[in-house]
């Protein structure tokens, strides 16, 4: 697996396919993300990844010295909740590095299954006491745009 020091810059890209993930390796990411399913912001402009394909991404991606990531950073209605676990708990025996959430109830569930959370440029931050209140929850939060 990667291993990044403190402040050490990472080149983290988006993967909405195969094809994409293999590509971004190639070129020298030391990330990739991608959604499962429905429940990420891309869900509709890429072919989505299933909870059966999580083993195989984070082997590929660990294999390259890369983190993999999941994005489950869409609004979250009680009916998303049962596969938002599944995918959280598929995830951390896969060995998926970590779950971009901006739902609470998302960052709940992947701390409860004790994997690193990291706050998407979804939940919109833009000052300090908001870095303050989810670095309670997360090491890593990406500011708003």
């Amino acid at each position: 697996m990667a291993s990044m020091k403190k402040n050490q810059t990472q080149l983290l890209a988006p993967a909405g396919s195969w094809e994409s993930m293999r590509a971004a390796l190639q070129a020298g990411a030391n990330a990739v993300y991608f959604g499962v399913d429905k429940l990420n912001m891309r869900a509709k402009n890429t072919v989505n990844f299933l909870i059966e394909d999580l083993p195989e991404f984070a082997r590929v991606c660990h294999e390259s010295n890369a983190k993999a990531y999941i994005a489950l950073n869409t609004i979250m209605y009680d009916h998303d909740l049962s596969l938002s676990k599944e995918i959280i708990v598929e995830a951390k025996r896969s060995g998926i590095d970590a779950i971009i959430a901006f739902d609470q109830a998302v960052i709940m569930m992947a701390r409860e299954a004790g994997m690193p959370v990291h706050i998407s440029t979804q939940t919109n931050i833009t000052n300090i006491e908001s870095v303050k209140f989810y670095s309670a929850f997360a090491d890593v939060i990406v500011l708003s745009r």
